[in-house]
């Protein structure tokens, strides 16, 4: 029973802060044609919910946002391997990613679906180009394990170099990336979400009202599947009262891949129920 053990969170997500600000030491003395904003969110593992409060709050409107580049555990760098997820949000990702990789010489992995449990999606939402950095899952996950002695300092430093780099690329581009829609995808590659369950809801994390309010559902997804769509209010699933996105996160943790689970939600004012039947995101 780990409950009440201290969980440092080394590698997730402390070693994205610290790419972050070493990052940030070394833009400092870049030259830059756009300024770069360093932004550290709380509230993910709930749903995104500092990321989504920036982006809604307009503190700097998405539209003026040339890009957004995550760094989401980076700190177990294993055999050189860094994956970079949500490629195919902008055509503009490949080549930035591969000029940007040759003084720094990672074996770059590469994934193309933006729809990630992590901060960028967040973006992504917003039509804002995005990119993920990303070291792999290991037995610490979440756990008290996850501390700084099994962190790989010297990649963690390569990785943060990788990141200033590419910032400064996309800062002093003449025309910023464009944004490309993806539809959701299910690939491997080493994401995180590979221990996740996939349900396909894309919650409204604006919402005030009882329930967990859907901004959308993915295509092809479990919840399009089982016939829910945007504007549907959960109020149950899986036998759990829902009345907010912490409910919704509480059930989660508690279902199975390919395990049916009940829903009951609301549509137009009228009470409805569907069987959703979670996948794996590969």
């Amino acid at each position: 029973n780990e409950v009440g053990d201290v969980h440092n969170g080394a590698d997730d997500n402390a070693s994205g802060v610290a790419a972050v600000l070493q990052a940030g030491s070394q833009l400092a003395e870049m030259q830059r044609e756009r300024g770069v904003v360093l932004a550290f969110w709380s509230g993910e593992e709930f749903g995104l919910l500092g990321a989504h409060a920036f982006v809604q709050s307009e503190v700097l409107p998405a539209d003026q946002l040339a890009a957004y580049i995550n760094f989401d555990m980076v700190g177990r760098v294993r055999d050189n391997v860094v994956t970079i997820q949500a490629v195919g949000s902008s055509d503009a990702w490949p080549s930035l990613i591969e000029r940007t990789n040759v003084p720094i010489g990672f074996d770059i992995r590469t994934q193309q679906d933006p729809w990630l449990p992590t901060d960028s999606m967040a973006f992504n939402l917003a039509d804002v180009p995005t990119l993920s950095f990303f070291s792999g899952t290991h037995e610490q996950y979440h756990r008290p394990g996850d501390d700084s002695d099994l962190i790989n300092y010297e990649d963690l430093e390569r990785v943060a170099r990788f990141g200033a780099l590419l910032a400064r690329r996309v800062a002093n581009l003449d025309e910023a990336p464009t944004f490309v829609t993806v539809t959701q995808s299910v690939e491997g590659g080493g994401s995180r979400d590979m221990v996740r369950v996939f349900t396909g809801t894309i919650p409204d994390y604006a919402a005030e009202e009882d329930g967990l309010l859907l901004g959308g559902v993915i295509e092809g997804g479990p919840a399009k599947k089982a016939g829910l769509r945007r504007g549907d209010v959960i109020i149950e699933f899986a036998g759990v009262t829902i009345t907010n996105i912490y409910d919704y996160t509480a059930a989660l943790a508690a279902i199975k891949v390919d395990v049916p689970v009940a829903v009951v939600y609301m549509r137009d004012g009228k009470r409805m129920e569907t069987e959703l039947i979670p996948t794996a995101r590969q």
